[in-house]
C-alpha cells in the first residue's frame, strides 16, 4: 500500500467518525482506525514533508474526535 492510499484510507475513516454519532463506538473505531494509520504515515521514512504535514492533521482530527462525549 502506498502512502497516498494509506492518507486516503485516514481521510474516509475521519469522515467514517465525523458522520457517526457523538461518543458512539463506531465513531471511537473510526476515529482510532484513523490515528493508527495517521501514524503509519508518520513513521514511514519515505514520507515526503507534504505527506507528513497531511498525516499530522489528520492525526490531531481522530484524537480530537476521539474526546467527543455525549453530553
Amino acid at each position: 500500500m502506498t502512502i497516498s492510499q494509506i492518507l486516503e484510507d485516514t481521510r474516509q475513516a475521519i469522515r467514517q467518525a465525523v458522520a457517526a454519532e457523538n461518543g458512539s463506538e463506531q465513531q471511537r473505531s473510526a476515529a482510532h482506525h484513523a490515528q493508527s494509520l495517521a501514524n503509519t504515515v508518520l513513521l514511514d521514512f519515505t514520507a515526503n514533508s507534504r505527506d507528513l504535514g497531511r498525516a499530522r492533521y489528520y492525526l490531531e482530527e481522530a484524537i480530537g474526535i476521539q474526546t467527543l462525549t455525549t453530553d
